[in-house]
């Protein structure tokens, strides 16, 4: 698989990135030797794009991948530490966990707006300082707003953006796909390192999975596109269809999925604040999931104190 340069960044990347919220904790619950399997199968078909985050849980399993592809690929990680002690508490985990003496990117996690950057400004100057000692190498958000995609370009120290993108633009909190694309655009010429989330919509559209995979390959203003795969099956499927084969495989072998709430939800309503896109309510006393805007982050599942959400 080609690689490409990450935007200004000295860093280069595969056309396809491996996502790695799927096979982790929160959502298909791999043990680390099955998850650094199919990572180790997707370094030989030429991926050297691994996104991971600290929410995720999966940073131990790149800190189980062996020495030379951990130390070779291109790997992110997200926090979102919004203070100083905390960010630095984030970074040392990570560190520790991935086994990393540099981590290649490391993104403010989900921001919101022009506000919540300001807002961890003095998270940010904790990851400046990690730079400037060569503990990373690179800083960026992750988003799945417009807004932030316009204001990232008034942060010279941010040098990458992770947008939400799709081909019916599932899960942009707050406007159009074209409304996206048209800043992600103007990223991607300012010399961001550009990838792109969700091209599946959270399983809404598998159901025409090789259009909109193909519809994300194919937008002209993004380096990479982040896909989450959990058996070589998966891997081989994208790694053809990203490198304009035809697929060896006749289908990703997915099924739609949803987030289920069980019957001993107390209502606490910590899922409410999780959930990035505003799917959750609570209804008589239980969580409500409105599947029409749940893109499967399963960022809730995680915030449950009673363990009630779970992916069916």
């Amino acid at each position: 698989m080609d690689k490409t340069n990450f935007g200004n960044t000295s860093l280069s990347v595969s056309k396809l990135c491996f996502g790695t919220l799927t096979v982790g904790p929160l959502q298909a619950k791999f043990g680390i030797p099955r998850a650094v399997k199919v990572f180790e199968y997707a370094w030989e078909r030429g991926i050297n794009f691994f996104d991971s985050a600290e929410l995720y849980g999966t940073q131990p399993y790149i800190g189980a991948l062996p020495n030379h592809i951990r130390h070779e690929a291109v790997v992110v990680t997200k926090s979102y530490s919004d203070t100083a002690d905390k960010m630095r508490e984030s970074v040392e985990k990570s560190l520790r966990e991935m086994k990393l003496d540099s981590i290649p990117v490391y993104l403010l996690h989900e921001q919101e707006s022009a506000l919540t950057l300001s807002g961890h400004r003095r998270a940010l100057d904790v990851l400046l300082e990690y730079k400037q000692k060569g503990l990373i190498q690179v800083l960026g958000v992750s988003t799945h707003t417009v807004e932030v995609s316009r204001v990232v370009r008034l942060f010279p120290e941010l040098e990458v953006i992770f947008s939400m993108h799709n081909i019916e633009g599932y899960g942009i909190k707050d406007g159009t796909r074209e409304d996206m694309e048209d800043e992600l655009k103007q990223d991607y010429e300012a010399g961001l390192g550009v990838y792109l989330m969700k091209s599946l919509g959270g399983g809404k559209l598998l159901h025409r999975a090789r259009e909109a995979l193909e519809y994300s390959r194919d937008y002209p203003y993004a380096h990479s596109v982040a896909i989450g795969m959990k058996d070589e099956r998966e891997v081989d499927y994208n790694v053809d269809l990203f490198e304009g084969n035809e697929p060896t495989t006749s289908s990703i072998g997915a099924v739609e999925r949803q987030i289920f709430v069980s019957f001993w939800c107390k209502g606490c309503g910590d899922c409410v604040s999780a959930c990035p896109q505003g799917a959750i309510s609570i209804v008589d006393e239980k969580a409500f999931i409105d599947h029409n805007k749940c893109v499967l982050c399963t960022y809730c599942v995680d915030q449950c104190p009673e363990r009630a959400l779970r992916i069916v």
